[in-house]
């Protein structure tokens, strides 16, 4: 079995969190998730998180501290997606890859159809 390491930005400011939604052609097209991405061979979590922000928003972030992993298990592979809180160093931020973007409230977030590993981290904020 394949295990992948995904690591996820919580981005809060003013009271509201940060999703973005998948593009369409992807896997799990469609679907608001916290942004993040795979983790390299040989990289950090914290190094993988700030290089995700930079590929996909041009967005340079500061990790700030570990919030929880949760685990997903397919035919084929074991995806662990591990989420961390983090802050927005620049201002520049621009879609690369994702198709919207929402800062809402916790409420809000839940209103939205939220990839399922990216559903259970709400209960943790």
């Amino acid at each position: 079995m394949k295990e992948i390491n995904v690591v996820a930005a919580v981005l809060h400011r003013d009271g509201k969190y940060f999703i973005a939604r998948r593009p369409l052609d992807k896997q799990l097209g469609g679907l608001w998730e916290f942004p993040g991405g795979k983790v390299e061979d040989g990289e950090s979590h914290e190094d993988a998180l700030v290089r995700e922000m930079l590929e996909e928003f041009d967005a340079e972030i500061k990790v700030c501290s570990f919030v929880v992993s949760t685990e997903h298990i397919t035919d084929d592979k074991k995806l662990t997606l591990h989420f961390y809180k983090a802050e927005m160093i620049s201002t520049r931020f621009e879609m690369r890859e994702h198709i919207d973007m929402f800062w809402g409230t916790l409420d809000e977030l839940k209103t939205k159809e939220l990839a399922p590993g990216d559903m259970e981290i709400l209960s943790y904020l």
